[in-house]
């Protein structure tokens, strides 16, 4: 994906709402030129200032365009590089194209959001694990905007419903979405999103687990009823096949983490870590359910699954100092990104 067409239709709604901006500044400042014409005082100053006032509201609504462009035609760090290949195993099964467009939005969410770090000093992996989460689930939708977000804070270990973090009792929280004054902010727990990934197969990830949480968000509810993918007539089933599954969990005949349990929204957050890490055993396992989250991420993960497998058997990625560097320089690791 060039950059030109990087985020396409996002820059169109964004250049035709600039437009309307621009046109309605026109119409306010036009009354104010009937009135020079009306008094006979000269129009000239207060047409150019009406032109003026136009080209600088439409340039203001576009300034973002400009700073994402900006943004897509630096360089892909080689060090983000060694982190997707070593550590997102979704990442690595994608084809060559859908690599180039998951470094494009790992680059756009970077460069557009905050990740901060709190009483930790912020490493290149947390930082790209923390924008591959947010990729992930709506990698199916390549003109997805995070508007919902405008910053990641990442926690040195679980912390309370107070948000304090430490060694007490009562610290078992590894990430939430922000609500009220914490409105468009999301706190991960460092140790628990990088177990995430590393842990690739055991259907657990924090980072995926909170940015479902906002898919779900998207029709401005958290209710474990994501509208996003599920038309009008898809809400009564889908409603209905979660009910049955937690009927499963209580019952002790399925594989699905009790959290789910909760309540419908966690139950959504907990199937899509499952869906993500292991699609081919829920597949197997819950089909119907599978099938449901296909239509609610976009993405039929069923092609990949083998090959998700397949790097699952073999472990996490390791790169030796003479090994070939896993950004496709050709160079030796020590060559190119261990610099």
């Amino acid at each position: 994906m060039t950059t030109s067409h990087a985020y396409r239709d996002w820059e169109g709604r964004t250049r035709r709402w600039a437009l309307v901006l621009a046109v309605m500044s026109l119409a306010i400042w036009a009354p104010l030129g009937l009135v020079a014409v009306s008094s006979g005082r000269p129009t000239a100053p207060t047409i150019a200032l009406a032109l003026a006032a136009a080209v600088a509201v439409y340039a203001w609504q576009t300034d973002g365009i400009r700073r994402r462009r900006a943004i897509l035609r630096q360089p892909f760090p080689s060090e983000w590089e060694t982190v997707l290949q070593r550590d997102v195993a979704f990442f690595r099964v994608l084809e060559p194209t859908e690599q180039q467009r998951f470094r494009r939005q790992v680059q756009v969410f970077l460069g557009e959001k905050q990740v901060t770090g709190i009483k930790l000093q912020l490493d290149a992996t947390t930082r790209v694990l923390a924008a591959a989460s947010a990729v992930i689930p709506i990698f199916g939708f390549p003109d997805w905007e995070w508007d919902q977000i405008s910053e990641v804070l990442i926690y040195p270990s679980r912390f309370d419903g107070e948000f304090s973090f430490g060694d007490s009792r009562g610290h078992d929280i590894l990430g939430m979405v922000g609500t009220g004054g914490l409105n468009r902010l999301m706190i991960l727990s460092k140790p628990d999103l990088i177990s995430g990934f590393r842990n690739a197969g055991d259907k657990r990830n924090v980072g995926v687990h909170e940015f479902a949480h906002l898919v779900d968000k998207s029709d401005g509810v958290v209710d474990g009823t994501p509208q996003v993918g599920l038309d009008r007539q898809a809400v009564g089933p889908w409603v209905d096949l979660v009910r049955r599954k937690m009927a499963e969990i209580e019952a002790g005949h399925s594989d699905i983490n009790r959290y789910a349990l909760t309540n419908e929204a966690e139950f959504f957050a907990v199937v899509s870590e499952y869906f993500f890490e292991r699609p081919g055993i829920m597949q197997r396992k819950h089909p119907q359910l599978y099938a449901q989250l296909e239509r609610v991420f976009n993405q039929d993960l069923r092609a990949r699954a083998a090959a998700l497998r397949r790097e699952l058997s073999q472990g996490r990625r390791t790169f030796g100092r003479n090994s070939p560097c896993p950004c496709g320089s050709g160079k030796k690791f020590k060559k190119c990104c261990l610099q």
